[in-house]
């Protein structure tokens, strides 16, 4: 293992044992701090019940108005704007997510001495070369089951 691997290592290993469940802020970009910060809100319980309540409200006042033309203009006009900035987030958010976990996979594929590492880029290969795992690991599977079964 060379040096710069080393202390590479020790970095992201001290970076790992911090507590936190919205990463640092100040290891973020402003934008990612932001995005994290919607979606760690917006999943909490209490979110959850605000919208349904606002929503109450809106067909309330709704009602109240006559549901004029102006006023459902502006309601779809809010709550399309909302979907489409919690699309973004979310998909901001998972997309980390997902990145992060394919970095573990990665990590534990070079560990295991057994492990096929060809497959650690797995995610690049042309849709044929995947069929081909997708047989190859399908058929491994089938030949452990029946391994296992023995004899009826």
């Amino acid at each position: 293992m060379s040096e710069d691997s080393k202390s590479r290592s020790s970095r992201w290993r001290a970076w790992a044992q911090r507590d936190r469940i919205v990463p640092k802020t100040q290891q973020l970009t402003p934008s990612s701090r932001w995005l994290y910060r919607i979606d760690h809100y917006t999943s909490l319980p209490v979110a959850t019940i605000v919208v349904v309540g606002a929503m109450v409200c809106a067909v309330v006042v709704g009602a109240f108005v006559g549901f004029s033309t102006g006023w459902l203009i502006g309601f779809e006009t809010g709550t399309s704007a909302i979907t489409l900035m919690m699309l973004f987030v979310i998909q901001h958010t998972q997309g980390r997510e997902q990145a992060a976990t394919q970095r573990k996979l990665d990590e534990l594929l070079r560990a295991l001495p057994e492990a096929e590492s060809g497959l650690m880029m797995l995610e690049e290969a042309p849709d044929d070369v995947m069929r081909d795992v997708e047989i190859d690991q399908r058929e491994s599977r089938e030949s452990a089951v029946t391994d296992h079964a023995g004899p009826g």
